[in-house]
């Protein structure tokens, strides 16, 4: 009999649409168990006042069996409160609830109680002010798993990898070489094949300066460092193009992913093209983890105007994942 995933869900941020979206998992009947990590308590404010009958069951995300699931049953790893939420308002005392979710969520994965990890939206600089070094899911998930992690966001036709995350744009240039391209190229071609089932992807270069340098005279990380990178690697049987000016690669055709340079090289344009059926996936991870495309939305939060899309989406995603990867294993 094939194996159920086991997929965790923290919902990140309490005074956001977090546990607004959460209620929303009886939509969709997953073939998986699906496993939140949350407070129950804020999850019944949540319910009574946006008018939604829930019926939260307590579980433990270390149980090898859960109960059958009804309509409207929600599986919850239940976490004490301690600090009213105030929605629309983050709160600094809220920080360890955010991370004892997550923090239990990786550690789950890492010792294989769970396949993986789908998380939702936190609010950086509270978690920042709180004292601990958080400048996303992505590089905080990294720090406690390891591996070199790369944010892709993918819809159904387009596939976009970052070189550089939430750095300041003044930073990025210092990042943008060799050593660090081909390492990207290696684990993007690699997680493709075996996450995605595609082999030897076709990956599309973005330039850092626009028209891609122009021959150097709008810059010369292309001329100097991109080219003969991607000359060197397309030798070696990857299947590469570019650079490209980041005004033109998103219409391209035939391109498996995209490799940009910058958070905002790439973000405004498949945001633009996909918000709200955006999946935010990390590769390089030894752990499985996708997220929503989306942040806390703290002005709509409790008013029932959030979309969980998003969300149902990534779940869906990190399902196909593990499926995918044990379907490879039993065959080899």
């Amino acid at each position: 009999m094939k194996n159920i995933p086991k997929i965790l869900v923290t919902p990140g941020e309490p005074a956001g649409i977090g546990y607004d979206i959460l209620l929303d998992l009886p939509k969709k009947n997953f073939k998986a168990n699906i496993i939140t990590i949350a407070s129950i308590e804020i999850l019944k404010e949540r319910a009574d006042l946006l008018e939604k009958k829930i019926n939260f069951i307590k579980i433990d995300i270390n149980d090898l069996n859960f109960p059958k699931i009804s309509k409207n049953d929600i599986l919850v790893h239940d976490l004490k409160n301690t600090c009213k939420v105030q929605i629309g308002k983050p709160n600094i005392k809220h920080v360890p609830l955010i991370l004892k979710s997550l923090n239990l969520a990786v550690e789950a994965c890492l010792k294989n109680i769970a396949n993986a990890v789908v998380t939702g939206p936190v609010q950086k600089s509270i978690i920042m002010k709180h004292g601990t070094n958080f400048s996303g899911h992505t590089e905080y998930i990294a720090s406690k798993t390891g591996g070199e992690p790369i944010m892709m966001l993918h819809t159904d036709n387009l596939k976009v990898a970052l070189l550089t995350t939430h750095i300041p744009l003044l930073d990025v240039p210092k990042l943008i070489t060799k050593e660090r391209l081909k390492m990207y190229i290696k684990i993007i071609s690699s997680e493709l094949k075996n996450k995605f089932s595609i082999d030897n992807p076709r990956i599309s270069i973005c330039g850092l300066n626009p028209h891609a340098g122009e021959d150097g005279y709008i810059g010369n990380e292309e001329k100097n460092i991109i080219i003969p990178l991607v000359e060197d690697m397309k030798k070696e049987g990857f299947n590469l193009d570019g650079p490209f000016s980041a005004d033109t690669i998103f219409t391209k055709e035939n391109q498996d992913i995209i490799l940009a340079m910058f958070h905002d090289q790439a973000l405004p344009v498949i945001k633009t093209l996909g918000f709200g059926n955006i999946v935010n996936t990390t590769l390089g991870l030894p752990i499985i983890r996708t997220s929503v495309d989306h942040g806390t939305a703290l002005d709509i939060a409790g008013t029932g105007k959030a979309n969980s899309t998003s969300l149902l989406a990534a779940i869906n995603s990190s399902i196909n994942i593990v499926n995918y990867k044990n379907d490879r294993k039993n065959y080899t």
